[in-house]
Protein backbone atom coordinates (compact mmCIF):
# COMPACT_ATOMS: atom_id res chain seq x y z
CA UNK A 1 0.00 0.00 0.00
CA UNK A 2 1.21 3.26 -0.91
CA UNK A 3 2.24 6.22 1.67
CA UNK A 4 -0.08 8.46 0.47
CA UNK A 5 -2.80 9.83 2.12
CA UNK A 6 -6.37 9.13 1.05
CA UNK A 7 -9.35 11.54 1.19
CA UNK A 8 -12.24 9.98 3.28
CA UNK A 9 -14.51 9.86 -0.17
CA UNK A 10 -11.15 7.91 -2.12
CA UNK A 11 -10.82 5.82 0.72
CA UNK A 12 -14.31 4.41 0.48
CA UNK A 13 -14.65 4.03 -3.02
CA UNK A 14 -11.10 1.77 -2.56
CA UNK A 15 -13.61 -0.10 -0.32
CA UNK A 16 -15.75 -0.36 -2.45
CA UNK A 17 -13.61 -1.40 -5.04
CA UNK A 18 -12.01 -4.63 -3.10
CA UNK A 19 -15.01 -5.53 -1.71
CA UNK A 20 -16.48 -5.63 -5.75
CA UNK A 21 -13.08 -7.50 -6.30
CA UNK A 22 -14.02 -9.98 -3.83
CA UNK A 23 -17.26 -10.82 -4.73
CA UNK A 24 -16.59 -10.81 -8.37
CA UNK A 25 -13.10 -13.00 -8.57
CA UNK A 26 -14.26 -17.01 -8.36
CA UNK A 27 -17.32 -16.82 -11.11
CA UNK A 28 -15.96 -13.90 -13.06
CA UNK A 29 -12.18 -16.15 -13.68
CA UNK A 30 -14.61 -18.68 -15.54
CA UNK A 31 -15.77 -16.09 -17.89
CA UNK A 32 -12.56 -14.57 -18.68
CA UNK A 33 -10.28 -14.83 -20.85
CA UNK A 34 -7.13 -15.29 -18.73
CA UNK A 35 -8.53 -18.58 -17.77
CA UNK A 36 -6.87 -19.99 -20.60
CA UNK A 37 -3.34 -19.09 -20.10
CA UNK A 38 -3.54 -20.15 -16.48
CA UNK A 39 -4.59 -23.79 -17.75
CA UNK A 40 -0.87 -24.40 -18.62
CA UNK A 41 1.92 -24.70 -16.46
CA UNK A 42 4.92 -23.92 -18.20
CA UNK A 43 6.47 -20.12 -18.50
CA UNK A 44 6.96 -20.24 -22.29
CA UNK A 45 3.26 -21.64 -22.89
CA UNK A 46 1.25 -19.39 -20.81
CA UNK A 47 2.83 -16.50 -22.00
CA UNK A 48 2.01 -17.77 -25.35
CA UNK A 49 -1.60 -18.79 -24.84
CA UNK A 50 -1.75 -15.15 -23.45
CA UNK A 51 -0.92 -13.84 -26.49
CA UNK A 52 -3.45 -15.33 -28.17
CA UNK A 53 -6.31 -15.43 -25.17
CA UNK A 54 -5.99 -11.76 -25.22
CA UNK A 55 -6.17 -10.40 -28.90
CA UNK A 56 -9.30 -12.34 -29.72
CA UNK A 57 -10.82 -11.14 -26.45
CA UNK A 58 -13.52 -9.18 -28.07
CA UNK A 59 -16.87 -9.75 -28.71
CA UNK A 60 -19.74 -12.22 -27.28
CA UNK A 61 -18.42 -14.35 -24.35
CA UNK A 62 -19.41 -17.49 -25.70
CA UNK A 63 -18.60 -17.29 -28.89
CA UNK A 64 -14.67 -15.69 -28.19
CA UNK A 65 -14.35 -19.04 -25.71
CA UNK A 66 -15.41 -21.56 -28.16
CA UNK A 67 -13.02 -19.59 -30.69
CA UNK A 68 -10.44 -19.83 -28.08
CA UNK A 69 -11.26 -23.45 -27.41
CA UNK A 70 -10.92 -24.41 -30.79
CA UNK A 71 -7.66 -22.48 -31.42
CA UNK A 72 -5.98 -24.27 -28.54
CA UNK A 73 -6.96 -27.78 -29.42
CA UNK A 74 -4.82 -26.96 -32.98
CA UNK A 75 -1.93 -26.37 -30.87
CA UNK A 76 -1.75 -29.28 -28.34
CA UNK A 77 -0.80 -29.68 -25.03
CA UNK A 78 3.09 -27.57 -26.11
CA UNK A 79 1.15 -24.14 -27.43
CA UNK A 80 4.51 -22.48 -27.03
CA UNK A 81 6.59 -25.19 -29.25
CA UNK A 82 3.67 -25.49 -31.89
CA UNK A 83 3.76 -21.86 -32.85
CA UNK A 84 7.40 -22.09 -33.14
CA UNK A 85 7.18 -24.80 -35.01
CA UNK A 86 4.90 -23.42 -37.40
CA UNK A 87 1.35 -24.96 -38.05
CA UNK A 88 -0.47 -25.23 -41.23
CA UNK A 89 -3.71 -23.23 -42.20
CA UNK A 90 -6.09 -26.08 -42.20
CA UNK A 91 -8.61 -26.19 -39.75
CA UNK A 92 -8.21 -22.68 -38.46
CA UNK A 93 -11.50 -20.89 -37.70
CA UNK A 94 -12.14 -17.49 -38.42
CA UNK A 95 -13.71 -15.07 -36.11
CA UNK A 96 -15.68 -12.52 -36.20
CA UNK A 97 -13.33 -9.46 -38.13
CA UNK A 98 -10.53 -11.86 -39.11
CA UNK A 99 -10.48 -14.31 -41.32
CA UNK A 100 -9.66 -17.86 -41.57
CA UNK A 101 -6.24 -16.59 -43.23
CA UNK A 102 -6.30 -13.62 -40.74
CA UNK A 103 -6.12 -16.11 -37.77
CA UNK A 104 -3.47 -18.70 -39.44
CA UNK A 105 -1.25 -14.83 -40.52
CA UNK A 106 -1.20 -14.43 -36.90
CA UNK A 107 -0.50 -17.46 -35.02
CA UNK A 108 2.62 -17.90 -37.65
CA UNK A 109 3.59 -14.65 -37.36
CA UNK A 110 3.59 -15.06 -33.49
CA UNK A 111 5.33 -18.44 -33.79
CA UNK A 112 8.79 -16.50 -35.48
CA UNK A 113 8.66 -14.14 -33.24
CA UNK A 114 8.73 -16.43 -30.18
CA UNK A 115 11.00 -18.44 -32.27
CA UNK A 116 13.59 -15.62 -32.55
CA UNK A 117 13.05 -13.85 -29.31
CA UNK A 118 12.25 -16.68 -27.51
CA UNK A 119 10.07 -14.19 -24.51
CA UNK A 120 8.33 -10.90 -25.67
CA UNK A 121 9.35 -9.40 -22.97
CA UNK A 122 12.62 -7.97 -24.66
CA UNK A 123 10.13 -5.32 -26.43
CA UNK A 124 9.16 -3.86 -22.71
CA UNK A 125 12.73 -3.00 -21.73
CA UNK A 126 12.04 1.19 -23.17
CA UNK A 127 8.32 1.18 -20.83
CA UNK A 128 5.23 -0.48 -22.02
CA UNK A 129 3.70 1.74 -24.48
CA UNK A 130 6.47 1.69 -26.42
CA UNK A 131 6.87 -2.22 -26.15
CA UNK A 132 3.34 -2.15 -27.30
CA UNK A 133 4.19 -0.15 -30.16
CA UNK A 134 7.22 -2.10 -31.60
CA UNK A 135 5.63 -5.92 -30.38
CA UNK A 136 2.67 -4.59 -32.77
CA UNK A 137 4.04 -3.46 -35.51
CA UNK A 138 6.73 -6.23 -35.68
CA UNK A 139 3.98 -9.02 -35.75
CA UNK A 140 1.95 -7.01 -38.40
CA UNK A 141 5.15 -6.81 -40.75
CA UNK A 142 5.53 -10.48 -39.83
CA UNK A 143 2.24 -11.37 -41.28
CA UNK A 144 3.15 -9.86 -44.40
CA UNK A 145 -0.44 -8.75 -46.05
CA UNK A 146 -2.09 -6.06 -43.50
CA UNK A 147 -5.39 -7.01 -44.15
CA UNK A 148 -8.24 -5.27 -42.42
CA UNK A 149 -9.13 -8.10 -39.91
CA UNK A 150 -5.27 -8.10 -38.98
CA UNK A 151 -4.80 -4.20 -38.41
CA UNK A 152 -8.20 -4.36 -36.30
CA UNK A 153 -6.35 -7.51 -34.16
CA UNK A 154 -2.86 -5.52 -33.73
CA UNK A 155 -3.83 -2.47 -33.06
CA UNK A 156 -1.13 0.40 -32.90
CA UNK A 157 -0.90 2.54 -29.17
CA UNK A 158 0.57 5.22 -31.76
CA UNK A 159 -3.51 5.89 -33.28
CA UNK A 160 -4.85 7.06 -30.03
CA UNK A 161 -6.48 3.83 -30.03
CA UNK A 162 -7.33 2.70 -25.88
CA UNK A 163 -5.79 -0.83 -27.44
CA UNK A 164 -7.86 -2.56 -24.97
CA UNK A 165 -6.76 -5.97 -25.80
CA UNK A 166 -2.96 -5.12 -25.18
CA UNK A 167 -3.23 -3.52 -22.08
CA UNK A 168 -5.30 -6.54 -20.55
CA UNK A 169 -2.24 -8.96 -22.01
CA UNK A 170 0.41 -6.65 -20.41
CA UNK A 171 -2.06 -6.63 -17.01
CA UNK A 172 -1.62 -10.66 -17.55
CA UNK A 173 2.26 -10.63 -17.90
CA UNK A 174 3.08 -8.02 -15.37
CA UNK A 175 0.95 -7.76 -12.16
CA UNK A 176 1.58 -10.58 -9.72
CA UNK A 177 -0.02 -13.92 -9.84
CA UNK A 178 -2.98 -13.41 -7.47
CA UNK A 179 -4.95 -16.16 -8.97
CA UNK A 180 -6.15 -13.90 -11.83
CA UNK A 181 -2.88 -12.13 -13.25
CA UNK A 182 0.12 -14.15 -14.31
CA UNK A 183 2.92 -12.58 -13.12
CA UNK A 184 5.40 -13.81 -15.60
CA UNK A 185 7.64 -10.71 -16.41
CA UNK A 186 9.82 -8.16 -14.26
CA UNK A 187 11.00 -5.94 -17.17
CA UNK A 188 7.66 -3.77 -16.60
CA UNK A 189 5.98 -2.29 -12.86
CA UNK A 190 2.59 -2.57 -12.32
CA UNK A 191 2.73 1.29 -11.61
CA UNK A 192 3.78 1.24 -15.71
CA UNK A 193 0.74 -0.34 -16.81
CA UNK A 194 -2.57 1.75 -17.85
CA UNK A 195 -6.03 0.62 -17.35
CA UNK A 196 -7.56 -1.68 -20.65
CA UNK A 197 -10.75 0.37 -21.23
CA UNK A 198 -13.80 -0.94 -23.16
CA UNK A 199 -17.46 -0.03 -23.68
CA UNK A 200 -18.41 -2.02 -19.89
CA UNK A 201 -15.12 -0.19 -18.04
CA UNK A 202 -15.31 3.20 -19.64
CA UNK A 203 -19.32 3.23 -18.89
CA UNK A 204 -18.96 2.45 -15.31
CA UNK A 205 -16.01 4.93 -14.84
CA UNK A 206 -17.79 7.40 -15.92
CA UNK A 207 -21.49 6.46 -13.99
CA UNK A 208 -18.42 6.90 -10.54
CA UNK A 209 -17.23 9.69 -11.56
CA UNK A 210 -13.60 8.68 -12.60
CA UNK A 211 -13.46 10.18 -16.15
CA UNK A 212 -15.04 12.66 -17.72
CA UNK A 213 -14.49 12.11 -21.59
CA UNK A 214 -16.99 10.76 -23.43
CA UNK A 215 -14.88 8.66 -25.99
CA UNK A 216 -13.46 5.64 -24.90
CA UNK A 217 -9.45 6.41 -26.24
CA UNK A 218 -6.03 6.98 -25.37
CA UNK A 219 -6.71 9.98 -23.49
CA UNK A 220 -10.35 8.60 -21.64
CA UNK A 221 -7.43 5.61 -20.70
CA UNK A 222 -4.59 8.04 -19.51
CA UNK A 223 -7.71 9.62 -17.50
CA UNK A 224 -8.86 6.84 -15.60
CA UNK A 225 -5.83 5.26 -14.77
CA UNK A 226 -4.62 8.51 -13.17
CA UNK A 227 -7.55 8.51 -11.05
CA UNK A 228 -7.19 4.50 -9.85
CA UNK A 229 -3.75 5.67 -9.45
CA UNK A 230 -5.20 7.95 -6.65
CA UNK A 231 -5.85 5.11 -4.74
CA UNK A 232 -3.25 2.76 -5.40
CA UNK A 233 -0.20 4.85 -7.28
CA UNK A 234 1.88 1.44 -7.69
CA UNK A 235 -1.08 -0.51 -9.19
CA UNK A 236 -3.71 1.09 -11.01
CA UNK A 237 -4.92 -1.61 -12.47
CA UNK A 238 -5.63 -3.49 -9.40
CA UNK A 239 -9.50 -2.93 -10.12
CA UNK A 240 -9.86 -3.71 -14.18
CA UNK A 241 -11.17 -7.27 -13.97
CA UNK A 242 -13.48 -6.48 -11.19
CA UNK A 243 -15.00 -3.12 -12.88
CA UNK A 244 -14.53 -4.90 -16.17
CA UNK A 245 -17.23 -8.06 -15.19
CA UNK A 246 -19.38 -5.84 -13.30
CA UNK A 247 -20.20 -4.84 -16.55
CA UNK A 248 -19.65 -7.98 -18.62
CA UNK A 249 -22.04 -10.18 -16.32
CA UNK A 250 -24.89 -7.78 -16.66
CA UNK A 251 -24.44 -7.27 -12.60
CA UNK A 252 -24.65 -2.85 -14.17
CA UNK A 253 -27.09 -2.45 -16.90
CA UNK A 254 -25.94 1.14 -17.41
CA UNK A 255 -29.11 2.17 -15.74
CA UNK A 256 -31.13 2.01 -12.23
CA UNK A 257 -31.96 -1.52 -11.29
CA UNK A 258 -33.03 -1.22 -7.89
CA UNK A 259 -32.90 -5.16 -7.01
CA UNK A 260 -29.12 -4.90 -8.52
CA UNK A 261 -28.21 -1.56 -7.03
CA UNK A 262 -29.10 -2.12 -3.62
CA UNK A 263 -26.76 -5.05 -3.53
CA UNK A 264 -23.74 -3.17 -5.30
CA UNK A 265 -20.58 -2.03 -2.88
CA UNK A 266 -20.12 1.10 -5.28
CA UNK A 267 -23.97 2.38 -4.92
CA UNK A 268 -22.54 5.28 -2.55
CA UNK A 269 -20.30 6.52 -5.73
CA UNK A 270 -22.75 5.92 -8.51
CA UNK A 271 -24.36 8.27 -10.53
CA UNK A 272 -26.98 5.71 -11.72
CA UNK A 273 -28.58 6.20 -8.01
CA UNK A 274 -31.89 7.36 -8.18
CA UNK A 275 -32.71 6.91 -11.63
CA UNK A 276 -29.90 9.13 -12.86
CA UNK A 277 -29.50 11.35 -9.90
CA UNK A 278 -26.92 9.83 -7.36
CA UNK A 279 -24.72 11.43 -5.14
CA UNK A 280 -21.88 11.63 -7.81
CA UNK A 281 -24.24 13.80 -10.32
CA UNK A 282 -22.66 17.02 -9.56
CA UNK A 283 -19.39 16.32 -10.41
CA UNK A 284 -20.03 15.49 -13.75
CA UNK A 285 -20.34 17.58 -16.79
CA UNK A 286 -24.33 18.29 -18.18
CA UNK A 287 -23.96 16.26 -21.22
CA UNK A 288 -22.75 13.29 -18.82
CA UNK A 289 -25.26 13.89 -16.54
CA UNK A 290 -28.14 14.38 -18.98
CA UNK A 291 -26.71 10.65 -19.98
CA UNK A 292 -27.47 9.18 -17.35
CA UNK A 293 -30.75 10.88 -15.94
CA UNK A 294 -32.87 9.66 -18.75
CA UNK A 295 -35.77 7.72 -17.75
CA UNK A 296 -35.20 3.60 -17.36
CA UNK A 297 -37.55 2.83 -20.59
CA UNK A 298 -35.04 5.00 -22.67
CA UNK A 299 -31.56 3.50 -21.13
CA UNK A 300 -32.92 0.10 -21.60
CA UNK A 301 -33.38 0.51 -24.84
CA UNK A 302 -30.30 1.91 -25.48
CA UNK A 303 -28.57 -1.10 -23.59
CA UNK A 304 -30.73 -3.54 -25.48
CA UNK A 305 -29.52 -1.68 -28.53
CA UNK A 306 -25.50 -3.21 -27.74
CA UNK A 307 -24.31 -6.25 -28.16
CA UNK A 308 -25.35 -8.40 -24.89
CA UNK A 309 -22.42 -9.73 -22.83
CA UNK A 310 -19.57 -8.69 -24.79
CA UNK A 311 -16.10 -7.99 -24.54
CA UNK A 312 -14.26 -5.04 -27.15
Amino acid sequence: MSSRTVSPEEARLRDGLEALAKDLRAGALRADPVRFPRRYVAREDREAVALVSSLFAYGNVKAMGAFLERVLSRLGPAPAAALRAGIGAEEIPPYRFQTSSDVAAFLSSAGRVLARTGTLEGFFQEGAEEGLEALSRRLRRECGRLTRGLAHLLPLPSSGSACKRWWMFLRWMVRPDDGVDLGLWSALRPSELRMPVDTHVARIALALGLARRRTPDRAFALELTGALARLHPEDPTRYDFALAHLGISRSCRGRTVESLCAACSLRGRCVLGAGGAGPRAESLPPRTRARYARTTEERHGEVQKGPGGGIR
